[in-house]
């Protein structure tokens, strides 16, 4: 309704609204820092509304391109593969009580049922991850690491676990659809990069 009235104006020599829709990504950048900025059970998609606003007022602007946008993502991409990499490199997860899964070009699919689950990690570049941690437990607190670049990762847990999410989206989602008890004392932290993909929790 906005941007047909502004139009209606602009056509009749009222004003000019190429400045409107010039710098209309604004108001998404303004989305996004509200959500941010709210309680954090309304946090969500925060990053996402304000990364989309920068980069369609980059458009807008002229200062961003196609080409100089891939570039600013590859580069973005490569440092934290690089960061990730230098990191100290956590013990390989037994594969009884951990999980560590790796797909790329394609999907993988692991259960596990240990009645001490202790986390571990899973990757997913240009493919998908499922996990299955519906019949396993955790004696406290367990931490799963997850790394998805157009990929997706999903993963299942019991409703007597509380799910804690870290994981950082950038162009992408992380989804937490899981039920937890209000009393539940086993809890998994999830954390890691989502790029340009799409990271599942759920029953």
């Amino acid at each position: 309704m906005a941007a047909g009235l502004l139009l209606a104006l602009d056509n009749l020599g009222i004003l000019d609204s190429s400045l409107f829709f010039r710098y209309w990504p604004l108001a998404l950048v303004a989305l996004g820092l509200a959500r941010l900025a709210s309680p954090p059970a309304q946090r969500q998609g925060g990053v996402f509304w304000l990364l989309l606003g920068l980069i369609l007022l980059g458009f807008t602007a002229d200062l961003l391109s196609f080409q100089r946008l891939w570039a600013i993502i590859l580069v973005f991409v490569g440092g934290n593969i690089a960061w990730r990499a230098l990191q100290p490199r956590p013990p390989r997860s037994d594969p009884i009580t951990g999980i560590d899964m790796m797909a790329i070009l394609g999907g993988s699919t692991t259960r596990n049922t240990s009645l001490n689950f202790q986390g571990g990690q899973a990757l997913a570049f240009m493919g998908g991850c499922e996990i299955d941690l519906r019949k396993a437990r955790i004696e406290d607190e367990a931490v799963l690491d997850i790394f998805a670049f157009w990929g997706g990762i999903e993963i299942r847990v019991p409703e007597d676990w509380q799910v804690i999410n870290h994981v950082n989206a950038f162009l992408g989602a992380i989804e937490n659809k899981a039920y937890s008890a209000p009393d539940a004392k086993q809890r998994l932290v999830v954390t890691g990069t989502v790029i340009m993909g799409g990271a599942e929790v759920k029953n």
